[in-house]
């Protein structure tokens, strides 16, 4: 299946197609050439770059494993009598 014209000279794939045989850089060179000159149709935009930083709050860090660890032998029982 051989490609639409418009794919085949598109700038951003014609270098592939020239290393392929499809197209030849002497026929991409030209029709660059052959475009009209669009200058005057562009305009000039300035926009600020502006620097964000986020800060997030500091939260301790908790491992599940040490939250088990600490919850393994600690099993206190009000009705046995004992205070540990």
């Amino acid at each position: 299946m051989k490609p639409s014209d418009a794919f085949l000279f598109d700038r951003r794939v014609a270098h592939r197609h020239v290393e392929k045989g499809l197209l030849s850089q002497e026929a991409f060179d030209q029709s660059l050439e052959a475009l009209p000159d669009a200058t005057a149709n562009s305009a000039t935009t300035s926009i600020p770059i502006v620097k964000v930083t986020a800060r997030k709050a500091a939260v301790p860090k908790v491992s599940s494993a040490s939250v088990v660890e600490d919850n393994l032998y600690d099993i206190d029982d009000d009705d046995d009598g004992d205070d540990d």
